[in-house]
């Protein structure tokens, strides 16, 4: 049974109600522009603003601010847009913070042509991120780069430094498998 409710239109926009445009590249493009570059190099063009991000980052506001060698950190401005029922920022979007940090921290240690895909990510939450958090920075480090799989570690922090999460993943690297 359809509910009469859920389908009708309501002639005015309900208070409060909010929008957000989100512009992107076409990833293909930045691929395409940054190819035979390893992935260091991809990713500190990104930080510089010289490649634009993928389009996911766009979408939930994650932003790229540092990349070295098996390390990278993404940031997140706390916003109503991230929120769940609760007020708090719902927990998938910690995770691809998370999981964007740790993926990128990989990435920065792969040569041209390689890529890697997340098999398993584990995050533990320890504190709401609200609002009034802030920039939150999630910081991902590789453990552990083999020849098929890496393990990373990441940690989210306010500015002051006190954790809200902390996660663990493995990744599948793909090497030799030519530009995407």
């Amino acid at each position: 049974m359809t509910d009469p409710a859920a389908t009708a239109t309501p002639a005015v926009p309900a208070e409060g109600v909010r929008t957000r445009t989100v512009r992107w590249t076409d990833p293909s493009r930045a691929r395409f522009r940054l190819r035979g570059r390893d992935g260091l190099a991809r990713l500190r063009a990104i930080v510089r603003g010289e490649a634009d991000p993928p389009p996911a980052a766009a979408v939930l506001g994650l932003r790229l601010a540092e990349v070295e060698r098996g390390r990278a950190v993404f940031t997140l401005a706390a916003d109503e847009m991230h929120e769940n029922m609760a007020g708090t920022v719902h927990g998938g979007v910690v995770a691809a913070l998370v999981d964007s940090a740790m993926g990128c921290a990989v990435a920065s240690m792969l040569d041209a042509g390689a890529g890697y895909t997340t098999l398993e990510l584990k995050t533990n939450f320890v504190r709401p991120i609200v609002r009034t958090s802030g920039v939150v920075h999630a910081e991902g480090r590789v453990v552990h780069l083999g020849r098929s799989t890496a393990t990373t570690e990441a940690r989210v922090v306010d500015a002051a430094g006190t954790l809200y999460a902390h996660a663990t993943s493995t990744v599948l690297v793909l090497r030799g498998r030519g530009e995407r």
